[in-house]
């Protein structure tokens, strides 16, 4: 028997918008859980954002808070009330057939059904029907305010529509600011909105009427964009414009003391959520007289032509004001609130229920999968960011490793399942046979494992790789690909293949002021995150627990040298110059990196201390300095760790641009850079690295870069859309033939 989960709320939707389309929702879970309902997300990737985007920050916090858990569409759950979000992600049905049992099944109408001309956004017809078939009959139509309500109700045969409307909620203390007075010698008029000219006045003049170029008062815009330039053309000397979201918009409101809210004529504004939050932050909202139906005597109603005599009126009389922001907050806590939202759902389904799970007699699904999959490469760089990501998935997901690399052991010494896949430089076949083979080893892979997701990491995205995701489009994927590719060796045809995912995910690149290659070009799909490193700094071993570990003497100063593979660039001449230098150091004990996938076996003095550990950089701390190449992983675990480094720079030309990374450390005087022909530098260089006090400036001066690590980011990103159920596409393209 397997269990049928409980959840009081289920919520169904796409959390992925960035504004109140998920950022609503985010709030009503918090007012939820405070009141003790347990509430289940599920994920649907709907037809309105092109590809993955994450979770809308605010539904993302939820999850990592406990508030809400991220539930596999597969499951089977039974519910009190059932909660689908937004008409257009139903265009299709989803690509999972869903078990939800909800005594209450509601959804919520979140975009207006007509334009401001009268055209229908959507089909209504069909997308009720598609959720009637997806969650069953008798499911209620819940517009979110009466601006979303009129014109569907308005219809000649409208769908079933429920007696209230779901208004936006806001955690109003949250929001409050105190005020004693105005922001400034003169008044302060705002807005807040994301960047689209549909939320902007049709013209100039009319922009200008509502937002004045007048020195009397300072207007200040969140959510700037080229096209208000376009819309008004230099901006006014009393105007402060800045990029949507570029401050905490909390902060920002409490800034302002008119909200001025006026969009274009084309737009319906189904509710206006900075409106509240403006409303709540202490800032007086003056709006068009079509939101008096919502919003009430909470607000002040009038033309763009009437703003300056409002501000006027207001501005000139603090007691008028003050009043006015009484009125608005009691309006706000009776409707808008927290407490409020929890009311309509105690009415609709009761208190919190205390049984969590029941049973039933469905099976229970197999593990949720996803596959990271790696080329071989010639060091380790493909594999470690991999592993750094699958180390830190949620316990509900089972990472399967598909490796091209040679150290697939160390794949198996951290648990995961792997699949080895040998590239066709090593199997000596045609490249064409071998990418017809790499098809059908990942069709079998993905169909035996049933994967939800595939992660790639590698240079290039392979023609079987590519056309076995066309083969299975139910399995989301993503290309995590590192930036610094080296200028004019990329051909713009690798880069493209990017369109065969569903979205690119870039580690960030601590120099990425000296990146110049293609990937800076190509943005539009991709996810940027912080540094991605196998580590954290709280899993690194301190220096004495290292040095027993590596058999280092604690009182000798100790230097690493980690030059890579050297598969495919010569180090030798560099690597012979430096070894000899070391050894004529007295007290100085040397420890040499042997990589387990090189072609070589180093021939090293008897006093050289030879490793073969991974991860190697466990044990950074316990050298004082380091010699080492400049490949993303080690560049950048160095740096945070605070090693001073000497880095030589491998620059065969398939490579991607180490040689920028380790002049940036340099320019910056976070390490030094030796290029392996520079041999006349490595005396000095040494002479100065192995001067305590030139390493304290360094260690120092690292210190300061910032530790956050993108594995984690990226991490959530792949669990995000390992329990994401698609809806974007008719239903019969997810079950086309594997080889049409």
């Amino acid at each position: 028997m397997a269990n049928r989960s409980f959840y009081d709320i289920v919520m169904v939707g796409d959390f992925r918008f960035p504004g109140g389309a998920a950022s609503g929702p985010g709030e009503q879970i918090r007012a939820q859980a405070k009141a003790g309902y347990r509430t289940g997300l599920i994920q649907i990737k709907g037809p309105v954002l092109g590809y993955p985007h994450p979770f809308n920050p605010t539904v993302r916090k939820c999850v990592d808070e406990g508030l809400a858990d991220l539930l596999d569409p597969r499951d089977s759950i039974s519910a009190s009330l059932l909660l689908a979000y937004h008409p257009q992600i139903f265009t299709y049905p989803p690509s999972h057939s869903f078990s939800i049992d909800a005594e209450t099944r509601l959804f919520i109408i979140s975009h207006p059904l007509l334009d401001g001309e009268g055209n229908p956004y959507y089909d209504w017809n069909t997308i009720n029907n598609n959720a009637q078939e997806v969650f069953g009959p008798d499911m209620l139509w819940a517009p979110l305010g009466p601006l979303v309500r009129a014109p569907v109700a308005g219809l000649e045969n409208p769908p079933p529509l429920f007696e209230h409307d779901w208004l936006e909620v806001l955690d109003i203390d949250d929001w409050a600011a105190t005020r004693h007075g105005f922001c400034d010698n003169r008044p302060v008029i705002g807005r807040h909105s994301r960047p689209d000219f549909l939320k902007w006045p049709d013209d100039r003049e009319t922009t200008l009427a509502a937002y004045p170029d007048d020195p009397a008062c300072r207007v200040r815009v969140l959510g700037g964009a080229p096209f208000l330039k376009d819309l008004v053309g230099d901006y006014p000397a009393n105007w402060e414009v800045l990029p949507f979201n570029s401050v905490d918009p909390k902060e920002f409101l409490r800034t302002i003391d008119f909200f001025v809210y006026f969009h274009h004529s084309r737009w319906v504004e189904a509710f206006g959520r900075v409106i509240i939050e403006a409303m709540a932050s202490g800032a007086l909202a003056i709006l068009p007289p079509m939101f008096e139906v919502l919003f009430g005597e909470a607000a002040i109603y009038g033309e763009p032509k009437d703003v300056k005599s409002l501000v006027s009126e207001y501005y000139g009389d603090w007691s008028a004001f003050a009043e006015q922001k009484g009125r608005t907050a009691e309006i706000l806590r009776q409707r808008f609130s927290h407490t409020a939202h929890v009311d309509r759902v105690r009415k609709l389904v009761g208190p919190p229920r205390k049984v969590q799970v029941t049973t039933s007699t469905a099976p229970k699904p197999p593990p949720v999968r996803a596959i990271f999959m790696t080329s071989n490469g010639i060091g380790m760089g493909h594999l470690t960011r991999t592993l750094a990501i699958a180390r830190r998935c949620c316990p509900a997901i089972q990472p399967i490793f598909v490796t091209m690399s040679q150290a697939l052991k160390v794949i198996q010494e951290h648990n995961f399942l792997a699949e080895y896949i040998p590239f066709h430089s090593y199997l000596k076949c045609d490249n064409n046979r071998w990418n017809h083979f790499l098809r059908q080893q990942l069709n079998e892979i993905i169909s035996y494992y049933n994967a939800s997701v595939l992660v790639f990491d590698g240079n290039v995205a392979y023609g079987g790789l590519t056309s076995s995701l066309r083969d299975n489009p139910k399995c989301l994927s993503l290309w995590c690909r590192r930036a610094m590719w080296r200028p004019g060796t990329a051909a713009e045809d690798i880069i493209k293949r990017e369109s065969e995912f569903h979205g690119v995910v870039e580690p960030g690149e601590l120099a990425n002021s000296y990146d110049h290659g293609l990937t800076t070009k190509y943005r539009s799909r991709t996810r940027l995150v912080d540094p991605i490193r196998l580590l954290d700094q709280n899993e690194l071993m301190d220096r004495q627990l290292a040095r027993e570990h590596l058999g280092i003497d604690p009182d000798k100063t100790a230097v690493l040298l980690q030059l890579g593979s050297g598969n495919n660039f010569d180090y030798s001449k560099v690597r012979s110059l430096v070894l000899s230098r070391l050894l004529r150091e007295k007290d100085l004990q040397i420890a040499v990196a042997q990589w387990m996938i090189s072609n070589e076996d180093l021939e090293l003095p008897p006093e050289v201390i030879r490793l073969s550990l991974y991860p190697l950089g466990k044990y950074l701390r316990a050298f004082d300095f380091v010699i080492s190449a400049a490949g993303y992983n080690g560049f950048h675990e160095l740096l945070a760790t605070g090693v001073p480094t000497i880095f030589i720079p491998n620059e065969e030309p398939s490579m991607d641009e180490q040689l920028s990374r380790a002049q940036y450390a340099e320019h910056k005087s976070l390490a030094l850079c030796i290029r392996a022909r520079e041999l006349y530098k490595v005396d000095p260089y040494l002479d100065m690295i192995l001067e305590p006090g030139f390493r304290e400036d360094i260690t120092a001066r690292c210190a300061s870069l910032p530790q956050a690590n993108g594995a984690h980011e990226a991490a959530e990103f792949v669990h995000e859309l390992t329990f994401t159920a698609r809806a974007d596409r008719e239903p019969r393209r997810f079950w086309r033939s594997r080889h049409a």
